[in-house]
Parts: structure tokens; sequence; C-alpha cells
């Protein structure tokens, strides 16, 4: 006769504490970026007092300097934002 016994554990492994950890901090972030009134509040504001060309060309220059600071270490970023800005 064997009297082996399978043992589990029965608190939550580190696997499933870091996803609930990295819950949190996206619910969080979410929440925080919610409030701020996101990251396009301060270019809408910027819109609302120029042109409508005035932003797409500032919109456009933005995207060339992402890109252009992008070249070094990621030259397919580089691209891909170049690619957006001329669209």
């Amino acid at each position: 006769m064997n009297a082996a016994t399978i043992t589990q554990a029965q608190d939550k492994g580190l696997r499933h504490q870091f996803a609930d950890l990295f819950g949190a901090v996206s619910s969080f972030s979410a929440q925080l970026f919610a409030a701020h009134g996101g990251w396009l509040a301060a270019r809408k504001e910027r819109a609302e007092r120029a042109s409508y060309a005035v932003a797409e060309r500032e919109g456009r220059a933005e995207l060339f300097a992402l890109a252009s600071n992008a070249e070094k270490h990621s030259p397919n970023l580089a691209a891909e934002l170049r690619w957006l800005a001329c669209r």
C-alpha cells in the first residue's frame, strides 16, 4: 500500500500576486489618466486657440521630432512615426 499524498499550496502563487499587482497599477493609472484629463488635454487647448491647419502642422512636427529622437534606438519605430506624420 502506498501512503504518498499530494499536497498543493493553498495560497496564491507569485504569478497570481504579480497579476494582481499589475492589475491594481493599471487600474490606478487609468483612473489617474481620466482625472488628469488625459495627455491630449494640453494639445486640445492649443488646437482650440490655433486654426486647424496650424494644429495639424504642430502635430506633424511633433511626430517628426519623435521620429528623429527614436532613430538611434529604434529605426522601425522612427519609420512608423514618419509614416503616421505623412498621413
